[in-house]
């Protein structure tokens, strides 16, 4: 049998030291950098994509007329799409446009002709979804990068 005077004290491991870390954490770290710089880069990116759009949204603010508004409109689409399909586009036509390129939008196909009149608040705040949701064509970089 055995004796409690032959028993002996438990003996703690020493602390694992802080530094050098375990070599999950360099990955996790080299990981989240990694996620860091794509999102910034992506961000960048649509940030260019898009500066058309913003550009678009502060002419549109200094639009008073009918036709002021369609020429910021003309602008922005021109440059998304190709010139030879937008810039021939006028009347009905022009606002069957700028209605299959956003869905919400629903210009009056009649509403461009009285040009020289002020542009109701209507108007301009279809003016600024279409700017702010209308769908590219299918080329994937706008023009003008």
């Amino acid at each position: 049998m055995l004796s409690l005077s032959e028993l002996q004290d438990i003996v703690l491991p020493a602390v694992p030291p802080f530094w050098p870390p375990a070599p999950g954490f360099w990955i996790l770290l080299l990981m989240l950098v990694a996620v860091v710089i794509s999102g910034w880069r992506w961000r960048r990116i649509l940030r260019i994509r898009n500066a058309y759009r913003q550009a678009g949204l502060e002419l549109l603010e200094e639009a008073r007329t009918v036709r002021d508004v369609s020429l910021v409109l003309k602008r922005v689409a021109l440059a998304a799409w190709p010139r030879d399909q937008v810039a021939s586009l006028y009347d009905s036509q022009w606002a069957d446009f700028l209605n299959n390129s956003c869905a919400q939008c629903q210009f009056e196909p009649d509403g461009w002709r009285q040009a020289d009149e002020m542009a109701d608040p209507e108007l301009i705040r279809m003016a600024s979804h279409w700017i702010r949701q209308h769908r590219l064509p299918a080329r994937k970089e706008p023009r003008g990068e």
